[in-house]
């Protein structure tokens, strides 16, 4: 049996399980940041799932607090870009440390 660390966000009666801190991490600032009362939870799941896929394969040392806030409020042009073009986007705006 292999040891496994869950994450465990409770939300409104619901509980969401994230194999990550960071994933949990996003849905708060996707909270904070109202993604869920704008575009309902699936678009706040698709944007945990969006933002943290893109700072994974993101080589530079991407501020996630930053990032996440970024993709939130760019949500709708942010869901229609891949994550590469997302991470170019968020620096190119000034959001990174390039």
């Amino acid at each position: 049996m292999q040891n496994r660390i869950e994450f465990q966000v409770n939300y409104k009666q619901k509980s969401y399980i994230f194999a990550n801190g960071s994933e949990a991490y996003i849905f708060h600032t996707g909270i904070y940041n109202e993604v869920d009362k704008k575009y309902g939870m699936k678009a706040l799941l698709k944007y945990v799932s969006l933002t943290h896929d893109s700072y994974l394969v993101d080589d530079n040392r991407t501020p996630l607090g930053a990032f996440a806030d970024f993709v939130a409020e760019k949500w709708k042009k942010a869901k229609r870009l891949d994550r590469h073009d997302l991470m170019i986007w968020f620096y190119e705006s000034g959001g990174g440390l390039l």
